[in-house]
């Protein structure tokens, strides 16, 4: 009995030794260009701390991947604890981007000379971080030792503060993961970065495993349709449909058993490297054939540059090559090659995902906004302008009311072109929002379709929709990447179609499309306060602070640079930390931040 005892005890504590081991291992080959000598105050920092971190990333830089920030986190309870350690004299900024680049991010900003943190965010300027009305990122402690910055500091996941960001849950892999920006420098003062600067797309909650990973192990294999260098034309917008059918595809298929029926249950995107930079978006879709884009053609996904790719829930899939209408796979690719260039050829496309049996729900993807682009052409005035389509209760109620049916949304993408700056999808039900996706500060350049990072959310019949696109001295509509668009994708399930025909509510001026149609209204807008933003507002009130005083003083270690790194250092000076703002130096030298 002793002796199971005893196995019950030590089997839990070697698998999670294991796992510390596997932790530090991963940890330490960060930085692999440099040599043992002068990683020492990493390692050193590593081993006594990173116990108290459950979860890692490195966020390396675009130019050279051994370069970059380590960043080291554990989630407890309503709190989350960051350790950010990068190779830095000077100082170094870190932070929650809502698209993954230097606009619309919440960040933390610390500077060895007086070791300090501000809580600070950045609206739509490229310009010095704003410190918040609030200061809720906490800093725990910080090290400055022979070339390198680490710290660690704390916040609530949901701080009720406008200029912080929520954190998320970002667990499941049919919703974005968060995005996190990092920047650093040498200098006494915070000045521009140049290639020191980081960002990175990571799951702050839940298993390590990867979007890839995950789609490989629940699946019983998967194909790919990619351009096989296609030749790239020399002119701004290109629009190249690249279509296989089922007999096509056959040899990269698992038919064993004799059906043909599968079921996609995910999508990656393969990208070619040499053209990522001129890939705008792919629209995927089944149809009857190849001959030629047929208008009974359904969308199945629609990927633009930021986005990881899809993971359906365990229950849910969307039957492929099921019946004579989805015998082909057609990737819509928008090239936008604005500098022109010749001789560039492209083997991007999708990979998919399938099972060989079949789900107990099938996915649909609703297109909300003006998805035929029937406002191509048409001016958009200069300044800051608004366009707000509604789609009627009538819609709804015509779509879902047989049966009182309800749909769930497990996935939304928000697009705009390059002139758009926020763009907001709503369900109002009765007189009540009762949904809103958003993307605040909206950036094309990080985001080409944004995909918001919320949970899953009904529709039910009645209810009304209502998109709006924001643009700042927009050219037309179009097709172009210089031109403009409003769309929102909504994937959902169980799929709904009306005639045989997926359910859709566009904008196709005063014509009534099975009671599903968009109403237009514009406007323009004085200035950017009536975007109506969230971000950036400023706070009513701030979180009471604790009235007692912490159990241990925060520490702020600052070490001195010896001739020889490996030697021990002097002594620690230990100052108790106190959060202020940016100094008035900091603030006048500070130009573009982040990315």
């Amino acid at each position: 009995m002793n002796l199971l005892l005893h196995l019950l005890i030590l089997l839990p504590l070697s698998a999670a030794s294991s796992s510390s081991t596997r932790f530090l291992e991963a940890a330490s080959s960060y930085f692999p260009s440099l040599d043992d000598n002068q990683k020492l105050a990493y390692t050193t920092w590593l081993n006594d701390h990173a116990s108290s971190y459950t979860r890692q990333a490195f966020l390396s830089t675009a130019s050279d991947p051994n370069e970059g920030v380590a960043t080291f986190w554990n989630i407890d309870g309503d709190s989350i604890d960051f350790a950010i350690v990068v190779q830095a004299d000077g100082w170094v900024g870190f932070g929650i981007s809502e698209a993954g680049g230097m606009l619309g991010a919440d960040v933390a900003m610390f500077q060895a000379s007086t070791a300090e943190l501000v809580d600070s965010y950045i609206l739509t300027e490229r310009a010095a971080p704003l410190p918040d009305d609030c200061q809720d990122w906490k800093l725990i402690s910080s090290t400055t030792e022979n070339g390198w910055i680490i710290i660690e500091m704390n916040r609530k996941l949901d701080t009720g503060d406008s200029q912080d960001h929520v954190i998320q849950n970002d667990e499941d892999l049919w919703n974005a993961p968060t995005r996190l920006i990092a920047a650093w420098g040498d200098d006494k003062a915070i000045l521009y970065h140049g290639n020191k600067k980081a960002k990175s797309s990571v799951r702050l909650f839940g298993d390590s495993k990867g979007l890839v990973e995950v789609l490989a192990e629940e699946s019983d294999g998967s194909f790919e349709v990619l351009e096989d260098n296609f030749e790239i034309p020399a002119q701004e917008t290109t629009y190249h449909d690249n279509c296989k059918t089922f007999d096509e595809l056959k040899d990269q298929l698992d038919l064993s058993g004799g059906s043909s029926m599968l079921t996609m249950i995910g999508v990656a995107p393969v990208i070619d490297e040499a053209t990522r930079e001129l890939i705008h978006h792919f629209a995927v879709y089944l149809q009857p054939d190849c001959s030629s884009s047929d208008p009974t053609r359904s969308m199945i996904y629609v990927w633009a540059p930021g986005a990881e790719g899809l993971l359906y829930p365990n229950d849910v899939g969307l039957p492929i090559f099921q019946n004579e209408f989805h015998q082909a796979i057609s990737i819509e690719i928008h090239y936008n090659n604005p500098s022109k260039i010749e001789d560039t050829r492209d083997s991007s496309g999708m990979r998919f995902y399938y099972t060989k049996t079949k789900r107990t729900y099938d996915a649909g993807i609703l297109q909300l906004g003006d998805p035929y682009v029937q406002l191509a052409g048409k001016p958009i005035n200069d300044g800051q302008t608004s366009y707000q389509f509604t789609c009627p209760a009538t819609c709804a109620s015509l779509v879902l009311g047989l049966g009182n049916r309800k749909v769930t949304v497990i996935q939304e993408f928000l697009h705009m072109h390059k002139t758009g700056t926020r763009m907001t999808n709503e369900v109002i039900r009765g007189d009540q929002v009762a949904h809103e996706s958003l993307a605040d500060v909206y950036d094309f350049d990080q985001q080409g379709s944004f995909h918001p990072n919320q949970e899953p959310y009904e529709l039910m019949p009645g209810d009304t929709f209502r998109t709006t696109c924001y643009y700042k001295d927009g050219n037309q509509f179009g097709l172009g990447s210089q031109e403009e668009m409003c769309i929102a994708f909504l994937t959902y399930y169980p799929a709904i179609t009306v005639e045989d025909e997926p359910w859709i509510c566009p904008y196709v001026g005063s014509f009534d499309v099975f009671g599903c149609y968009q109403k237009l209204e514009s406007a323009d807008l004085g200035s950017e306060d009536e975007l109506g933003r969230n971000f950036g507002a400023p706070a009513s009130e701030c979180a009471a602070e604790p009235t007692t005083a912490p159990s241990a003083a925060t520490q702020t270690i600052n070490k001195t640079p010896t001739v020889e790194s490996a030697t021990a250092p002097s002594a620690a000076t230990q100052t108790t930390n106190k959060i202020t703002l940016l100094s008035a130096m900091g603030m006048c030298f500070l130009f573009v931040l982040f990315l």
